[in-house]
C-alpha cells in the first residue's frame, strides 16, 4: 500500500490537470470507477466516488480539492487532503461503507485577496447539478500533514451541530487531542462554504494543526477584518498558515504520522 505521504510526493509541483490524472490512476487502481463531474466553461472536473453499497440511502461526505495554488507545490494545501481521501477509499473498497468521496477542482482562486479570490467553483457546481437531501454531513479535509491537533473550523458559539460533536466523539474514542476554531468569515474559503451558503448547516472542515501553535493562531485570528485582508493586511499566522500558497509549501514540512491521524478519523465517521 502506497504511504499518504507518498501520494503527497506524486502530487506536488504537478499541474491541476496532472493532479486530477494522479487521483484518477490511484482510483482506477482499487478499482473503483468515479464519476467526473465537468463543464468546459469556466474548466472545472470533479472526481466523485460513490462507494456507498446498493441501497444505502443516506451517506456521509468526504472532500477535498486537489488543485493547488499558482506558484505553490501545494503539498499540505492541499495534497495532503486528497491523499487522507485516497485513504478511506483504499479501506472502503472492498467493504463499502455509506460514503461519498468527492475531490473538487477549483478551490482556488486567481486572486490572492480571500474575498475577491473567485474560488470554490468545484464545489459550487457540485451543489448546482447535485441534491443534498441523500447526505447526512460534510467532512472537507483541509492542511492534514502537519500538527498533532485534529481542528474543527469554523465553529462559533451557535454551530454545536451532529457533525461538529460526531468529530469529537470520533477524536475522544482515539485520544486524538482536538479544538474548535472560530474562523473568521473573510477566511473561511474552503469548500465547505458553498455548503454552509446553501443552507446546509452540517459542513465542516478538518484539519491537523500543530495544537501548541493554536493560542497563538486564535490570537492572530481574532485582529482579521475583511477591510485588512483587501488592503494586503495579513497577519503573521503560525504554520501550516505562513506558507500555504507559497513555494515553501512542500511535502519535506509534513509527516506520515499526522495523515494517519486524520485517516483514522474519517474511517471512524465514515463507519460511525
Amino acid at each position: 500500500m502506497v504511504s499518504l505521504l507518498e501520494h503527497i510526493r506524486q502530487l506536488e509541483s504537478r499541474d491541476n490537470q496532472a493532479r486530477g490524472d494522479y487521483v484518477l490512476d490511484m482510483l482506477s487502481s482499487m478499482g473503483i470507477a468515479p464519476l467526473l463531474q465537468e463543464r468546459r466553461w469556466p474548466a472545472i472536473r470533479n472526481i466523485i466516488a460513490d462507494l456507498a453499497p446498493a441501497g444505502a440511502d443516506r451517506k456521509r461526505f468526504f472532500c477535498a480539492h486537489y488543485d493547488t495554488a499558482k506558484g505553490s507545490p501545494g503539498a499540505n494545501d492541499n495534497a495532503s487532503g486528497v491523499a487522507v481521501l485516497l485513504g478511506l477509499c483504499q479501506r472502503f473498497k472492498e467493504t463499502g461503507a455509506a460514503v461519498r468521496v468527492v475531490f473538487f477542482d477549483r478551490e482556488e482562486g486567481a486572486s490572492t485577496k480571500p474575498v475577491l479570490r473567485m474560488g470554490l467553483l468545484g464545489s459550487l457546481y457540485y451543489i448546482w447539478k447535485n441534491s443534498l437531501k441523500d447526505i447526512t454531513a460534510i467532512y472537507n479535509l483541509e492542511f492534514c500533514g502537519q500538527g498533532d491537533t485534529m481542528v474543527i473550523w469554523p465553529v462559533d458559539r451557535s454551530g454545536d451541530t451532529a457533525a461538529v460533536r460526531g468529530a469529537e466523539r470520533a477524536a475522544a474514542r482515539l485520544a486524538i487531542p482536538w479544538q474548535r476554531l472560530d474562523m473568521p468569515w473573510a477566511l473561511q474559503s474552503s469548500d465547505h462554504l458553498p455548503f454552509r451558503m446553501a443552507g446546509f448547516k452540517e459542513a465542516i472542515s478538518l484539519s491537523m494543526l500543530p495544537g501548541d501553535g493554536m493560542s497563538l493562531l486564535k490570537e492572530r485570528l481574532n485582529g482579521v477584518t475583511a477591510a485588512g485582508l483587501m488592503t494586503g493586511r495579513r497577519p503573521e499566522l503560525p504554520e501550516p498558515f505562513s506558507v500555504f500558497h507559497t513555494a515553501e509549501d512542500t511535502s519535506a514540512r509534513l509527516g506520515e504520522e499526522p495523515l494517519q491521524m486524520m485517516l483514522a478519523l474519517v474511517l471512524a465517521l465514515a463507519g460511525d
